[in-house]
């Protein structure tokens, strides 16, 4: 059933003062183990509802960033409890935290699990994702090289095929996060000076060893491609170097 305008807008409600608080903490003006001000303060502040306040609350509770304790009241958790890996919570970050850094950890996770993920799809991708990971590059070939919006749903899709058909499930989780790292890209690219291109000939590489089940030939594929994604992003002054330890290659694991 769909939502009636006054649950939208009190859920838009929720979203609002949920994002200004969470500012708030991410900054620093709400430290770790800081006691939020009270109801009636932030009530009056916002000029919201009891209920979309504490909907607002069951929101960053849910993400990790606070927690309620009886008679003390609700306070700011340690970041090590964030869910980091959030939507939202990347979007907030976003918002209040350096660029350079923000990216360089979205790519810097990229290198860890990409090249792993395309290595693992080779293994386990089934026909439908095989099929629909070829439609995803047939979508990148019709924008010839140049980014679309079209070119661009393409792209994320392909990434995101191949985590949910790596053959471990906890990397799918990681979807939302690649999508994010690969729009920030792109976003930089968009400068003309820093142009970021499809890179197709690199994605269908890919897409071939994974279609041939050669693991260790995906793994490579998918590191060139990151390292053209990379090269970009250094040269626009966001620096992704590659850590020594990954320099070599991780794929096939050695055999104990």
């Amino acid at each position: 059933m769909a939502k009636q305008p006054d649950e939208r807008r009190s859920s838009r409600r929720t979203i609002t003062v949920a994002e200004a608080l969470a500012e708030r903490i991410l900054t620093g003006d709400y430290p770790p183990g800081t006691v939020i001000p009270p109801e009636a303060e932030l009530l009056a502040e916002f000029g919201v509802s009891r209920t979309v306040l504490r909907e607002a609350f069951q929101v960053l509770g849910a993400k990790g960033m606070i927690r309620s304790r009886p008679r003390i009241g609700t306070t700011v958790t340690d970041p090590l409890h964030w869910n980091y890996l959030d939507r939202e919570v990347l979007r907030w970050r976003q918002k209040v935290v350096e660029p350079r850094v923000i990216i360089g950890e979205l790519f810097g996770l990229r290198r860890m699990i990409e090249p792993a993920a395309a290595g693992m799809a080779a293994e386990h991708i089934d026909a439908q994702a095989l099929e629909t990971l070829q439609h995803a590059v047939f979508a990148m070939a019709r924008g010839n090289g140049e980014r679309t919006p079209e070119t661009t749903a393409a792209d994320v899709s392909f990434h995101r095929i191949l985590l949910m058909s790596s053959g471990n499930r906890l990397l799918s989780g990681f979807g939302a996060v690649i999508e994010e790292a690969l729009r920030s890209s792109i976003w930089i690219g968009s400068d003309p000076a820093n142009r970021l291109p499809v890179a197709l000939d690199l994605h269908i590489a890919v897409f071939e060893a994974v279609r041939a089940g050669e693991g260790a030939r995906a793994y490579e594929a998918m590191a060139s491609l990151l390292d053209v994604t990379a090269g970009i992003l250094e040269s626009a002054g966001y620096p992704c170097e590659l850590p020594a330890y990954l320099r070599g290659g991780l794929w096939p694991p050695e055999k104990s």
